[in-house]
């Protein structure tokens, strides 16, 4: 099951803060990195409610596939995969050898009835 509700997006820049100290800040205009604040603050809300509202209204949830630490395979599911891929063998080993029985049948009697 996803959830969405422990993603998250982050400003940073991977450097363990959001909000640059370095010489590189004072370097900066003030008016563009509050607009650019602004602007990726309102980008962060329209995300976390487009998220929220998703996942109000995301039935299949349930049945989405399993990622990160909760990624594993019960062994039943191991069971039910080897038992459909053993059947899904089965029956296309038994459909290529009848198709291979009624080419040459085919052939046998086309061979008698010319001969």
């Amino acid at each position: 099951m996803v959830f969405w509700s422990r993603i998250r997006i982050s400003n940073s820049d991977n450097t363990g803060s959001s909000h640059s100290t370095g010489p590189k800040a004072s370097r900066t205009n003030t008016t563009e990195s509050n607009s650019a604040g602004a602007v990726s603050q309102w980008l962060l809300a329209r995300w976390q409610a487009w998220r929220e509202a998703r996942a109000e209204r995301d039935v299949l949830a349930s049945y989405r596939a399993d990622y990160g630490t909760n990624a594993r395979l019960r062994w039943w599911q191991r069971l039910r995969a080897g038992f459909g891929l053993l059947v899904m063998v089965s029956v296309l080993g038994l459909g290529l050898s009848l198709l291979v029985g009624v080419f040459f049948v085919a052939m046998t009697i086309l061979l008698e009835t010319i001969v």
